[in-house]
């Protein structure tokens, strides 16, 4: 099961899909060219490109290449903006513990179970779940855990990331869970992904 794949990278669509088109444009470009770009330097590219793959967007191997469903939202939508993308991606994210485990966690388990949560909240859900894979590193005081609560409320609060889906909203501190969200797919397969757009 894959935990901490981000680093200091939120999922941010507009990087991803700079990612995807410098690399179809030129296969041969590895990370660091890549990065360049953006002003960063290999492990930008690592890390986006685990995001890419999380998101069910590329294979993960090199040269980057698209899945199927990701040529899909990459033909309809180059830039990553519209709306189903973002259900695509989240779907995507969210579905496959093996993929991203606290992602799944936090959209499966957790947001059920608690329509309002603080940050604290939260964190203890992610510390239960996770300790399991090691206890020194996702145990009580994980720092590790504090950054992939980051990502996580980032993820679906800002943006450039999966925000403008109003999963949740945050009031003084406390996240709101909109259960009542009109949400759009998931798509099994190429031909229903091209239909909703």
């Amino acid at each position: 099961m894959t935990v901490y794949f981000h680093g200091s990278f939120g999922l941010n669509r507009k990087r991803m899909a700079g990612i995807i088109g410098s690399a179809l444009k030129n296969s041969k470009l590895r990370d660091q060219e890549l990065a360049e770009p953006f002003g960063y330097n290999a492990p930008f590219t690592a890390r986006y490109r685990s995001w890419l793959h999380k998101t069910g967007m590329i294979e993960l191997r090199y040269p980057i290449r698209l899945t199927e469903l990701g040529k899909v939202v990459y033909e309809n939508d180059p830039k990553m903006d519209s709306l189903t993308t973002q259900w695509f991606l989240h779907h995507e994210l969210t579905t496959d513990p093996d993929r991203a485990e606290a992602w799944h966690y936090f959209v499966r388990e957790f947001l059920p179970q608690n329509k309002n949560f603080t940050k604290e909240d939260l964190l203890a859900g992610l510390t239960e779940k996770l300790r399991a894979h090691s206890e020194q590193h996702f145990g009580p005081g994980s720092q590790l855990n504090k950054v992939i609560l980051r990502k996580i409320l980032e993820c679906y609060t800002k943006n450039e990331a999966l925000g403008e889906l109003k999963i949740i909203t945050e009031q003084k501190g406390v996240f709101v869970f909109n259960n009542k969200v009109k949400k759009k797919g998931p798509w099994r397969s190429t031909n229903q992904l091209s239909n909703a757009y």
